[in-house]
């Protein structure tokens, strides 16, 4: 049975990410050369490839491997320790974004070769800091197994 998991998979370390975890939108998107006969309707495409994910994560700060996260300092430590996670410490920097898990099986579903795009904080609200990311996959396939 699959269990909404979201986690990151960087220097042989899984780190969960922050819940409540609200958004994680996929977005998939593919090059092509389009051609177009002069005087004639439509065109045509040629050459679909497709291009690496971009997830858009979205989040807040209640709840971190199951411990809660009640006051500001707890939750300020939460939100540092996940933009040192998702920070490229070299240019070839990358990791596994984790995004359900099977018990049972003890596999999980992921996207590897991912490197943030951007990461975002909101920490106006004392009782509950909010987060976003955006993370690009380089490999478009949703891979099942085990961490690599």
């Amino acid at each position: 049975m699959l269990n909404f998991k979201p986690a990151v998979w960087k220097d042989s370390v899984l780190y969960e990410l922050p819940r409540p975890v609200t958004v994680v939108r996929i977005l998939d998107s593919w090059d092509f050369a389009r051609f177009k006969v002069p005087l004639a309707a439509g065109d045509s495409v040629a050459g679909r490839s497709a291009n690496g994910v971009d997830i858009a994560i979205e989040g807040e700060i209640g709840t971190q491997a199951g411990s809660l996260k009640a006051d500001e300092a707890s939750m300020f430590a939460a939100i540092e320790a996940l933009r040192s996670v998702l920070s490229a410490d070299a240019p070839d920097d990358e990791y596994e974004l984790f995004v359900y898990h099977d018990a049972a099986s003890a596999t999980y579903r992921s996207f590897r070769r991912c490197t943030t795009v951007r990461f975002e904080c909101d920490l106006s609200a004392p009782q509950l800091f909010a987060y976003s990311a955006v993370i690009h996959a380089s490999d478009p396939v949703i891979s099942t197994g085990a961490p690599s």
